[in-house]
C-alpha cells in the first residue's frame, strides 16, 4: 500500500456524505460533530449524587491482530481479550465545574501471554469562575500505560512490552477584556519508563528515557468579526532527563499566528503557522528550527454527516539503542455519518512523517480505519472497527503491515 491507496477513503467519506435517511436528526450544536451529537432517547442518563453526575461504563472486547509484534519477517497473529471498565463524574453547578475519571484496560492474548498488560489512568479538575470575564482551570492526570510493539522507541529485542507512567499537571487562567480574551498556563509532565527483559534474559535499561517536561504558554486573541478570532501564541518547553551520558536535554520555542473559526456552525476549528525551534544542552544533537504549523478544522457537511481534519508539526525525542530527535509532521482526515439514528458509520486515515535528526533515519506511517457503532439502547452499545497500518523505513528490518479485526459491546449507565 502507499498514500494512493488514501483517496479511497476520501471516496468512502464523500458516498457517505451523500447518503440520505428519513430520519430526523437533532440539530448539531455550534463545533460538535456527529458523534457528539445529544440523543436524548439514547444517552446514558448517569447517577445523580447531589451536585454532580456519574458515569460508569464497561466495555468487554476482542481483537485480531494479525502482526502481534509489528515485525517485517516473522509476522504472528493472535487474538487479545479486553476489560475496559470507567467511571466519568462531572459536576451540574450553576458556576465552576469539578471532573474526575478513572479507568482501566486490561489486555490478555491467547497464545502470547507475554503481550498482556494491564492499564489505567485517573484524571481530575475543575474550573473556578472568577468573574462573568475571568477564570482558572486546573487539570491533573495518571496514567500508566506501555509501548505498543509498533512503537519506534521500543526496543526491538524486548522480551515484553515496556511499561511506564505518565503523569501531569497544567494551570490555565483566561481573562476577556471587551473583545480581547487573553490566556496564559503553565504545566509539567513526568515520564517514568521501567526496565524490561530482553528475549535472551538480558536487563534493557529504560531509565535514559525518564523524564520531565515543563511548558510555558500564552496566547491572546481578538473577536474581529464574527466567526473570527486571530490571535498570537508563545510557547516555551523546558525538557530534562533524569539520567543518560549525553541526555537530550533542550529548550524548545515556538511563536505562531492564527485564527479560530466558526463559520454558523458549519465549519469550526483553529488555524496557525509561525516559527519552533529546539535547542539542545549537548551539541551532539544539533539545534532544530523550522516552520511551525497546525489545523484542526470539523465540517458539518449535511446534518448527518461531519468531516474533521488535523495537521500538526513537532520536535520529539525520539529513542533506539541512543536518543534520537525527531521531526514529526502527521495528517489526519475523518468522516462520520449518521446511517440511522442508532447507526454511525466512521472512517479514518493518518499520514505521518518522522525525520530524525541525529542519523539518517527516516519513517513513514499509514493507517487506515473504518468501523461502526450500533446503540441498542441508551445503556447497551456494539462497535467494530477494523484497522490498517504500515511503516515504511529506510532502516532494514523495520517495515511492517499490520491488520486488526475489533468488537466491543459496551455497557453504560
Amino acid at each position: 500500500m502507499n498514500i494512493k491507496t488514501l483517496p479511497l477513503l476520501f471516496g468512502a467519506a464523500a458516498l457517505l456524505a451523500g447518503t440520505s435517511t428519513a430520519v430526523i436528526a437533532q440539530e448539531l450544536q455550534r463545533g460538535a460533530s456527529v458523534l457528539d451529537r445529544p440523543r436524548p432517547e439514547l444517552d446514558p442518563l448517569g447517577i445523580r449524587q447531589g451536585g454532580f453526575l456519574i458515569f460508569p461504563k464497561i466495555e468487554l472486547g476482542t481483537t485480531y491482530d494479525d502482526n502481534v509484534f509489528a515485525s517485517d519477517t516473522d509476522e504472528e497473529g493472535d487474538f487479545l481479550f479486553q476489560v475496559l471498565p470507567s467511571v466519568a463524574v462531572q459536576s451540574d453547578f450553576n458556576r465552576h465545574q469539578l471532573r474526575f475519571g478513572a479507568g482501566a484496560d486490561i489486555g490478555r492474548y491467547a497464545d502470547n501471554t507475554s503481550e498482556n498488560y494491564v492499564d489505567y489512568f485517573v484524571t481530575g479538575g475543575g474550573r473556578f469562575d472568577i468573574t462573568g470575564e475571568s477564570a482558572v482551570s486546573l487539570d491533573l492526570a495518571h496514567r500508566k500505560l506501555h509501548d505498543d510493539r509498533g512503537d519506534p522507541d521500543t526496543p526491538d529485542a524486548a522480551a515484553e512490552p515496556v511499561e511506564f507512567t505518565r503523569s501531569g499537571a497544567e494551570l490555565e487562567y483566561t481573562q476577556r477584556f471587551n473583545r480581547f480574551l487573553t490566556s496564559f498556563s503553565l504545566g509539567a509532565e513526568n515520564e517514568d519508563y521501567d526496565d524490561v527483559a530482553s528475549i535472551g534474559g538480558i536487563n534493557l535499561d529504560q531509565d535514559d528515557r525518564d523524564n520531565w517536561a515543563y511548558t510555558a504558554t500564552g496566547q491572546i486573541g481578538y473577536d474581529l468579526s464574527p466567526g473570527y478570532r486571530p490571535f498570537v501564541r508563545l510557547t516555551y518547553i523546558r525538557t530534562e532527563y533524569d539520567e543518560g551520558t549525553l541526555p537530550p536535554d533542550s529548550d524548545g520555542y515556538e511563536a505562531v499566528v492564527g485564527t479560530t473559526i466558526d463559520l454558523t456552525s458549519l465549519l469550526t476549528g483553529e488555524v496557525f503557522a509561525g516559527y519552533l525551534s529546539r535547542d539542545y544542552d549537548e551539541e551532539v544533537y544539533g539545534d532544530f528550527t523550522g516552520v511551525a504549523y497546525g489545523l484542526s478544522l470539523d465540517y458539518a457537511v449535511t446534518q448527518l454527516t461531519t468531516i474533521s481534519g488535523d495537521v500538526s508539526r513537532g520536535i520529539e525525542e525520539g529513542f533506539g539503542t541512543t536518543p534520537n530527535p525527531r521531526d514529526r509532521s502527521t495528517f489526519q482526515i475523518g468522516v462520520d455519518h449518521e446511517l440511522l439514528r442508532n447507526v454511525i458509520l466512521s472512517a479514518r486515515a493518518e499520514y505521518r512523517i518522522d525525520d530524525y535528526e541525529s542519523t539518517d533515519r527516516e519513517e513513514d506511517f499509514y493507517l487506515l480505519q473504518a468501523g461502526a457503532t450500533y446503540t441498542l439502547n441508551r445503556n447497551f452499545y456494539l462497535r467494530g472497527t477494523y484497522t490498517f497500518s504500515r511503516r515504511d523505513s529506510n532502516q532494514a528490518g523495520d517495515d511492517y503491515d499490520r491488520n486488526l479485526i475489533a468488537l466491543r459491546l459496551g455497557a453504560q449507565l
